[in-house]
């Protein structure tokens, strides 16, 4: 199950301090861009959660087991590619590109993918700066409540699309 309660908290908090009126541009842009990492962290935690229950639902040998939970450790990425060679090492190549093929008469995977390509690039933005004397903006809290929606329902989709294949 994907857990979302926590990080609803944290987006809802940042956005009620964003929109206090004595709040100034420098905490606006440090609330924006606290949220945006927040959603970036529970995506990537998220990611690795799916890949470790497939990975006890699927595989036997505690050898496998301790190699994927090592792969996990090692990939430091929330794009979709570095997921799905995660999820390729558990269930295969055949099996996801099922469940992909599933997904994407919808569209969904475009969207994730999408969805995920635009977040990396605005995280590593906000990851890989700071604050100089000039405001970087970043997108409001209200806004990426709205990207987590939309994240969370597709990888809510994704994961139980993965449990309905035994995986």
């Amino acid at each position: 199950m994907i857990t979302k309660d926590y990080l609803l908290k944290t987006l809802n908090w940042l956005d009620q301090l964003y929109n206090d009126l004595t709040a100034d541009n420098q905490k606006t842009s440090s609330y924006s861009k606290l949220a945006l990492i927040e959603l970036c962290g529970w995506i990537e935690e998220t990611m690795d959660d799916i890949v470790l229950r497939c990975a006890k639902r699927c595989l036997k040998s505690e050898a496998n087991q301790k190699f994927i939970d090592k792969t996990i450790g090692d990939t430091y990425s929330f794009g979709y590619e570095a997921f799905r060679k995660m999820l390729m090492m558990v269930i295969g190549l055949a099996t996801l590109e099922k469940i992909e093929e599933k997904l994407e008469n919808t569209g969904k995977i475009s969207a994730l993918k999408s969805d995920l390509g635009n977040l990396k690039k605005s995280r590593d933005t906000a990851a890989h700066s700071h604050t100089t004397g000039t405001l970087r903006t970043y997108d409001a809290p209200s806004k990426t409540k709205h990207d987590f929606d939309r994240i969370y329902a597709l990888l809510t989709e994704l994961d139980a699309e993965l449990q309905r294949h035994k995986c």
